[in-house]
C-alpha cells in the first residue's frame, strides 16, 4: 500500500519534469537567437500613406536605430507642384550603416498616380545628386500601392536607381473591396475573388517590374471574424501576391493578428519592425 502511494505521489512529479524538459529548448531558443544586420550603404526610403506626414514612419525608424539596424540620414520633402526640399542637404555621401530616408509628400492627400510620380522625382533626385544606384522602398498604406504603381511606370527610365527590395504595410492592392469567404490560402494562390479597377491596371502593367525585385507584403487581421486590419481586408493588403508570384518576383507574406493589428498600429507595432528588418537587412 505504501509503495502504491509513493507512486502516486512520485507521478505528478515526474509529469512536471518532463513537461519542462519538452519547454526548454523553445525558451533557449528565444533567448539565444541574435539578429546582426548586414550593413550596406544601400539606402531605404521610407514612404508615408494618405493624408500622412514626416511623423508617420518616424516611430519605425526610431526602433530601427535603437536596435542598431540602421541610421535615418535623409528627409526629403516633394512639394505639390514636384520640387524636392532636401532637409540635409549638406550630406555628400552615404556611409555603411543602412541608412534611411523619409520621404513626405506636401498634398498628402493626393491621388497615387501623382505620388508614384513623386516618387520618381524624388529617386531621380538622390540617383543624380548623391549618385545612388540603387535603393528599398518601405510604403504603409498609400506609400505602398504608390510604390507599385511607381515600378509598374517609371522603373526602366535610365534616371532611376535600381529598387532591390520593397516593404508594403497594409496597403490597400484592390481597394477596400471585402472578400470575407475567401481564404486566406486562397488569396495568395489565386488572387482575390472579387477585382477592383486598381488591381486590374496593376495587372496589365505587372510585367515591367523587374523580376529580381523582392516583395514583403504585410497585412493585418483584428480576428478570425474580422480578416482585415479594420480598414484594408487581408484580399487586398495581400492582394498582389498571386499576380508577383506569377511575375517571378522573390515575395513573402505576413499577418498581423489582433487588437495591434489595426490599420494605424501596424506601422507602430514591434512585430511589423521584425519582419522588415529581417527581410531587408538580416
Amino acid at each position: 500500500m505504501k509503495k502504491w502511494k509513493l507512486i502516486l505521489l512520485t507521478l505528478p512529479l515526474l509529469f512536471i519534469l518532463l513537461a519542462c524538459k519538452k519547454e526548454a529548448p523553445l525558451e533557449q531558443q528565444q533567448v539565444t537567437q541574435k539578429l546582426v544586420p548586414e550593413k550596406t550603404s544601400i539606402p531605404t526610403v521610407f514612404i508615408h500613406g494618405y493624408s500622412g506626414n514626416k511623423q508617420t514612419m518616424k516611430s519605425m525608424m526610431e526602433w530601427f536605430e535603437e536596435k542598431d539596424f540602421a541610421e535615418e540620414e535623409l528627409l526629403i520633402e516633394v512639394t505639390s507642384d514636384g520640387q524636392i526640399v532636401d532637409k540635409k542637404a549638406e550630406k555628400k555621401d552615404f556611409k555603411k550603416n543602412n541608412p534611411m530616408i523619409r520621404l513626405v509628400f506636401e498634398d498628402s492627400k493626393s491621388h497615387q498616380w501623382n505620388q508614384a510620380d513623386w516618387i520618381q522625382k524624388a529617386l531621380s533626385y538622390l540617383k543624380t545628386t548623391y549618385q545612388i544606384e540603387e535603393v528599398n522602398l518601405v510604403g504603409f498604406s498609400m506609400g505602398g500601392i504608390s510604390s507599385l504603381l511607381y515600378l509598374e511606370t517609371y522603373i526602366n527610365d535610365s534616371m532611376q536607381p535600381k529598387v532591390n527590395k520593397v516593404a508594403t504595410i497594409g496597403a490597400p492592392f484592390n481597394d477596400f473591396i471585402e472578400n470575407g469567404d475567401q481564404e486566406l490560402e486562397d488569396i495568395l494562390d489565386h488572387g482575390p475573388q472579387m477585382v477592383s479597377d486598381q488591381l486590374v491596371n496593376y495587372t496589365s502593367q505587372v510585367n515591367n517590374i523587374p523580376k529580381e525585385t523582392s516583395f514583403l507584403l504585410i497585412g493585418g487581421q483584428l480576428s478570425t471574424s474580422n480578416p482585415s486590419d479594420g480598414t484594408v481586408p487581408l484580399s487586398s493588403s495581400l492582394g498582389v501576391y498571386s499576380l508577383l508570384s506569377k511575375n517571378k518576383n522573390p515575395i513573402k507574406s505576413e499577418v498581423i493578428f489582433g487588437v495591434n493589428a489595426s490599420h494605424s498600429s501596424l506601422r507602430k507595432n514591434e512585430d511589423v519592425n521584425k519582419y522588415i528588418s529581417n527581410f531587408l537587412w538580416m
